[in-house]
């Protein structure tokens, strides 16, 4: 059974500003423009599924492709399917698991972690000439309102059970 979407008018007016706001800068950061902006100045040149992998694998470590397809939610097939590319660029590597040698993980490698700091360097760049007469303090705000967010959006995700 699926839940029934609450009507606009009957969401909070914050969470209704919230979500025009957050999908305004989705829709910012995967536009082409911007997209091929940052592959121009980081000299990496990746789908956004890629990145997202790869910010994953920096933050979570090392996983079975297995794990990765469960935790974002994807097919394996899909996922291995993402991690050929990133294989053949040399950006992770696959390993021996040290828990069980018989298996192996997925990890970031040099390379991977300083395309990913190049991409977020440029993606920095991008948003303070977006923002260059914002006050440091409001950026401050949103930044930390942002990791508000972050944290309740990890913990619900930790909570939520697959449906199948």
């Amino acid at each position: 059974m699926t839940a029934t979407p609450t009507p606009p008018s009957a969401v909070a007016p914050e969470l209704a500003r919230l979500e025009l706001a957050l999908s305004a800068l989705v829709r910012w950061s995967e536009s082409r423009h911007i997209r091929a902006e940052v592959a121009r100045r980081s000299g990496f040149d990746m789908p956004s599924s890629s990145l997202r992998l790869l910010e994953h694998f920096e933050a979570a470590g090392p996983m079975r492709v297995s794990d990765i397809a469960e935790c974002l939610r994807i097919d394996i097939s899909t996922a291995s399917l993402q991690l050929r590319r990133l294989r053949a660029d040399a950006l992770v590597s696959r390993r021996t698991d040290p828990a069980d040698g018989r298996s192996g993980v997925i990890a970031i490698t040099e390379e991977g972690r300083r395309a990913l700091a190049l991409v977020r360097s440029a993606r920095c760049d991008l948003l303070a000439e977006t923002f260059d007469a914002t006050p440091p303090e409001q950026l401050g705000h949103a930044a930390d309102v942002l990791g508000l967010i972050q944290e309740h959006m990890l913990t619900a995700a930790q909570h939520t059970t697959d449906p199948e």
